[in-house]
């Protein structure tokens, strides 16, 4: 599902500043607005990786094959993490807004939400990607794929080096901002997608979008889509391109030096849909307006977003580190 098909059933806003005020966070994200996996799981729950693998064997005629156990595969336990705010707001000035005699009351609390849905949007995106898990916070998808540990229940890191199977020699990353590495960029990424099922999206930065659509687009291998609110999608190599600020993803990520130098980024390349990556939640986007929340002499506005990240198949995403821009 997408976000607000989770926030409809979860907890759908029901006031004009609160459908507002969450439209503007879809707004300011597109990682919210793009993702389609999003799933509804209780607080505490339980899932089963799938990290069976197979060979096919020989037999001769009139034997049968050597018999194996299929047993299902130990549970995984998860948690939703809590993140939101409470805002407190003394009845007084509610009452300004009531009778229309604040001084420009109205216009400064439309503001005022409008750039805290714009900061509100920022952090859940950091949530889902860089989050370290500290302090209370979901372990971002960056944190889960870092190369130091498989992958709970699935035995692999689910990283990749970006200069792997490059063909590239004597450099300690992969070098986008030399141009005579564009046909090669194209044809690496098309191997990457190569190790997830179904891929169709890839996230980044806004600064490797911008190159990744300068390279699509010299070498005539940009296109474009929409995505599930209408907003124009570049598409590179069959891949929509899912930015988030360089502040997400940064660009300050160790090469492969032996002092390493922090010049580098990573890509993530998954298939955008339930099932394989989930991002288990139970509120969606939940605001609570004026009157929903228990007060005294303050009224309280509230936001929160609960969620988990949630990978289940081998072949669910990748992280593609090491790359220069």
């Amino acid at each position: 599902m997408n976000i607000v098909q989770v926030t409809s059933t979860a907890k759908p806003s029901t006031t004009e500043r609160g459908q507002r005020f969450i439209t503007k966070v879809l707004g300011y994200s597109m990682l919210l607005r793009t993702l389609m996996n999003f799933k509804i799981k209780a607080t505490q729950h339980q899932y089963r990786p799938a990290a069976g693998s197979q060979t096919l064997a020989g037999r001769t005629t009139g034997n049968n094959y050597s018999g194996a156990d299929l047993s299902p595969a130990a549970l995984q336990a998860g948690e939703l993490s809590l993140h939101g705010f409470y805002l407190k707001y003394d009845q007084t000035y509610m009452a300004d807004h009531n009778l229309g005699i604040g001084i420009d009351m109205d216009q400064w609390l439309e503001d005022e939400l409008d750039d805290r849905a714009y900061d509100t949007a920022l952090e859940i995106d950091k949530l889902i990607i860089a989050s370290d898990g500290s302090s209370n916070t979901m372990e971002g998808i960056a944190t889960i794929l870092d190369g130091s540990a498989n992958v709970p229940g699935l035995g692999i890191t689910m990283v990749i080096d970006a200069l792997t199977g490059s063909g590239i020699t004597g450099e300690d990353s992969f070098d986008l901002s030399a141009s005579a590495n564009y046909n090669t960029a194209l044809e690496q990424v098309d191997k990457w997608k190569g190790e997830v099922m179904g891929a169709n999206a890839l996230i980044c930065n806004e600064s490797a979008k911008a190159r990744f659509t300068t390279i699509a687009r010299e070498k005539h291998a940009l296109t474009w889509s929409k995505d599930e609110f209408g907003n124009p999608i570049e598409v590179v190599n069959g891949l929509k391109i899912i930015a988030v600020d360089d502040s997400v993803i940064t660009k300050a990520e160790p090469d492969n030096a032996g002092t390493p130098v922090n010049e580098t980024t990573s890509i993530y390349i998954i298939n955008n849909s339930e099932g394989l990556w989930n991002i288990n939640t139970n509120s969606g986007l939940a605001f609570y307006d004026y009157g929903e929340l228990p007060g005294e002499q303050q009224e309280g506005m509230s936001f929160e977003f609960r969620a988990k990240n949630e990978i289940k198949r081998k072949r669910a995403i990748r992280r593609v580190r090491n790359i220069k821009l």
